[in-house]
């Protein structure tokens, strides 16, 4: 939904259904979006947050003028699209494996050029879009081919509004244990990235994530600022919340179930002022170490466990005030792993409903 004073969208993320081929997301989209349409937003245009995987690309293309016609039919539009990961994302062991092909392949390059043919085709008129995607690599290495590489989708989504009139931005989306996860690796980074090609500046941003900021015991409020300063944009903010645990007794009892085989659950534990940084869950319940717990692993917004909080409360009314009336901002839920959440949970509309009015009361009340 789309509102109307700042010119913001509000939608949520469909990595959150299982399909990994384009009838596989049409589904989901009838079965679950048409739902959560009806009860959210019944009278007014509804956005989707798509995610598209290299296979659902390139079977959705021949089908795009059937899609339009689909959404119109029921007052769907599509300013967004999740293009992180490249291939299957439900059902079996991704852990690392969601960064790859990265940014120092080609074949992230023809993705993400898809991805775009395809959301220029969608996006209405007078809009601008954006796509989220992997930040650079998973690790510290510095890979010489990924500047190259996203100077040349910029160049390429500059031509594309030179001859379509459609603007589009790639918004790199930071994430624990990345090349791109805390503020200053985002800024310095991006300052490589401009000098080496100034143009990029309006083609290239960030999609901030405030779960992944909250497990680096980061304010988002700080990240919008900061990013401002140095003239990064933020087309794109997925609203998310991590778990958390303060003075938790035995992290172990009220960890171990939220630590499945499927995602990578980076874990951060403050400890007497000091971070410790796990690669993943089972790594840091190995010590059982007292302090504050901060656990990559996206809960509902609304949610609440026994002995657990969630960092959704962290969120700073002044954040939300600061990026609504900045305006022109896609507000996407993300809470992909609801399917691998512990424990009995309402049925999975109902939940995305909660999330969408928690949101929409935030953003209201920060007008």
């Amino acid at each position: 939904m789309k509102l109307a004073q700042y010119h913001n969208h509000i939608m949520y993320c469909l990595n959150i259904h299982p399909g990994e081929c384009w009838s596989e997301n049409l589904e989901a989209i009838c079965r679950y979006s048409l739902k959560v349409k009806e009860k959210v937003c019944p009278t007014a245009p509804f956005a989707l947050g798509l995610r598209l995987s290299a296979c659902a690309c390139q079977e959705l293309g021949p089908e795009l003028e059937r899609f339009r016609a689909f959404l119109n039919e029921n007052s769907l539009y599509v300013v967004s699209l999740n293009g992180f990961p490249y291939g299957r994302f439900h059902g079996r062991r991704i852990k690392e494996e969601v960064y790859l092909p990265d940014w120092s392949s080609p074949l992230r390059v023809a993705y993400t050029r898809n991805l775009i043919k395809i959301l220029a085709a969608l996006l209405p008129e007078g809009e601008t879009g954006t796509i989220s995607t992997v930040p650079a690599s998973y690790g510290k290495e510095q890979k010489d081919t990924v500047i190259p590489h996203l100077l040349e989708v910029a160049e390429f989504l500059a031509q594309l509004e030179e001859m379509t009139g459609k603007h589009i931005v790639l918004a790199l989306e930071p994430e624990p244990d990345c090349f791109l996860d805390h503020l200053d690796s985002v800024r310095k980074f991006f300052q490589r990235l401009f000098a080496a090609g100034a143009f990029a500046q309006k083609y290239l941003g960030v999609c901030l994530d405030t779960c992944h900021a909250a497990v680096e015991f980061e304010s988002p409020l700080a990240w919008l600022g900061k990013l401002d300063e140095d003239g990064i944009q933020v087309p794109k903010i997925q609203i998310s919340a991590a778990l958390r645990a303060k003075d938790s007794g035995n992290p172990r009892q009220i960890f171990l179930p939220f630590a499945d085989e499927v995602y990578l659950h980076q874990t951060r534990i403050m400890v007497n002022g000091s971070i410790l940084r796990f690669r993943d869950l089972p790594e840091a319940l190995a010590g059982n170490l007292p302090g504050e717990w901060r656990v990559h692993f996206h809960v509902p917004l609304t949610w609440s466990g026994n002995g657990l909080s969630s960092t959704a409360q962290l969120i700073e009314d002044e954040f939300f005030k600061r990026a609504v009336r900045a305006g022109g901002k896609h507000f996407e839920v993300e809470t992909y792993s609801f399917g691998v959440l512990p424990g009995p949970k309402p049925p999975v509309v109902d939940s995305l409903c909660g999330e969408l009015e928690w949101l929409i009361r935030k953003l209201m009340g920060n007008r």
